[in-house]
């Protein structure tokens, strides 16, 4: 059975997303692309099957029906697809089928979709603030002083959790400006690895492998600053006394909502 101009396009249309997402340096911007050789490749195949399904085989006409069957039904499957590319607003997560191809867009929508929702708890049900520990002091050693924030849990504006195992210890610049001592919620790549290259074309006596990070370690960021960030927390504030810096008794850090 023939292929209308409407299933043509959706199986083009089809065929550059999946395309885009092996590689997406694969683009459909000139004749001379990869992704429209490809397409074009596929179209004469099928092309010629069907000029010459007088002349084949009955095993050949059994295999040339069934790349018509399984054209149509990538069509179909393409058309009913981009109905619903646009999702609307809301929290997405996988939908897992048996057959489904996982790639790397779907362990991050999982991923994201997790940390969303625990984030949105948190903002909406506890607010932004200490939950816990984060007491701040100044000690003087040999040196300059230094201010030591004692490990504990708290959520930033955006629902994030900031956590200190340890101790952590700020040098005090040699100002007398207030400061306040703030947490930012980061994150660190880590423990990288070999991995293929996906560049198309790439020339022979170049390396073929290039080293990615494997893991993202959940962190933080400690700073003085003269006032709080829009992303951070403010667990203190200091002012300096009578030339030694100190903990401001008057200055509430926020606390979430128990």
């Amino acid at each position: 059975m023939p292929l209308s101009d409407e299933q043509w396009t959706a199986l083009a249309g089809e065929m550059r997303r999946v395309a885009g997402r092996v590689a997406p340096d694969w683009t459909d911007s000139n004749a001379h692309d990869p992704g429209i050789t490809v397409l074009e490749l596929l179209a004469f195949a099928i092309e010629d099957l069907h000029a010459r399904t007088s002349a084949l085989t009955p095993h050949g006409r059994l295999l040339a029906d069934k790349v018509a069957r399984a054209a149509t039904a990538l069509a179909a499957v393409a058309g009913s697809a981009g109905e619903d590319d646009d999702c609307g607003e809301g929290l997405r997560r996988v939908a897992y089928f048996a057959g489904k191809l996982l790639d790397v867009d779907d362990f991050q929508t999982e991923q994201s979709y997790l940390l969303d929702r625990l984030a949105r708890r948190n903002r909406l049900l506890h607010g932004a603030g200490i939950v816990d520990g984060l007491a701040v002091a100044v000690e003087a050693g040999d040196g300059a002083s230094v201010v030591v924030i004692a490990p504990g849990l708290a959520f930033d504006p955006r629902g994030r959790e900031i956590a200190l195992d340890s101790p952590c210890r700020l040098k005090l610049p040699a100002t007398t400006s207030p400061a306040f001592v703030q947490l930012a919620y980061r994150e660190h790549p880590c423990q990288s690895a070999a991995t293929l290259r996906t560049e198309p074309f790439a020339a022979a006596s170049d390396d073929a492998t290039t080293s990615r990070p494997t893991r993202i370690v959940e962190t933080f960021a400690a700073t003085l600053a003269a006032a709080p960030g829009d992303d951070a927390v403010a667990v203190a504030r200091l002012h300096r006394l009578r030339g030694r810096w100190r903990v401001d008794a008057a200055f509430k850090a926020p606390r979430v909502r128990r």
